[in-house]
């Protein structure tokens, strides 16, 4: 399975001769990423926000579109791969129209979750969802997504193999955001592996030893 990290919650996944983005911003909103403008299988967003995680108009059409707060509790199935859903919230008050998503699912023997803009610690049947996942894609930027601190207990509850940063400042993100040092600084005992680009093969040969792997952005 091979991720790369267009930028901001911009993911591409390609996993079972699919190709899967997941929450891909409008670059004339987002600050100065550049368009992903490349073709997809299937496009999965976390929740309704064009700016930042379900921006459609630059991309390659034909593709299919999902929309994880409108899924079933069984989730939807696109490209022969189960997507399923856990309603989440952006934020610690868990207000009305702060509702997001987290997206999983499994492909090539691996569990891949997708925590989009939580912003809150899980309830234990939450994590019983999730708990023991392959690739955790963590927003480690703060507020208003997960704030530093809960990110510990997050972590080892869910107990991942990879960690892929995401959500974080960089030079072209137009959000107040912490630079990803924050989430080394929360997970010390975390060794990072610094990719040095934009992409990474893993499989399950490729999980241990556990760590962060740091991408660059692509866009």
């Amino acid at each position: 399975m091979r991720f790369t990290w267009y930028g901001h919650a911009a993911f591409l996944v390609e996993a079972e001769g699919k190709r899967i983005i997941l929450d891909p911003y409008t670059s004339t909103a987002a600050g100065t990423y550049e368009p992903i403008a490349e073709p997809a299988d299937v496009v999965v967003a976390s929740h309704e926000n064009p700016k930042y995680h379900s921006g459609l108009s630059e991309l390659v059409p034909p593709f299919r579109v999902l929309l994880a707060t409108e899924f079933p509790p069984e989730g939807e199935e696109a490209a022969g791969l189960r997507f399923q859903a856990i309603p989440v919230f952006e934020t610690p008050e868990k207000l009305p129209g702060d509702e997001v998503t987290i997206v999983h699912f499994r492909a090539e023997q691996l569990h891949v979750v997708f925590l989009g803009d939580l912003g809150h610690a899980l309830s234990p049947e939450e994590l019983d969802r999730l708990g023991g996942a392959d690739v955790l894609l963590l927003p480690a930027g703060g507020p208003p997504t997960i704030d530093f601190p809960l990110i510990p207990g997050l972590i080892e509850a869910i107990d991942p193999a990879v960690i892929i940063p995401m959500h974080f400042l960089t030079p072209k993100i137009n959000l107040k955001l912490q630079p990803v040092d924050r989430l080394f600084d929360a997970l010390p005992d975390w060794p990072v592996d610094r990719v040095g680009g934009p992409s990474v093969e893993l499989d399950r040969a490729a999980l241990r030893p556990r760590r962060i792997v740091l991408l660059e952005h692509a866009r």
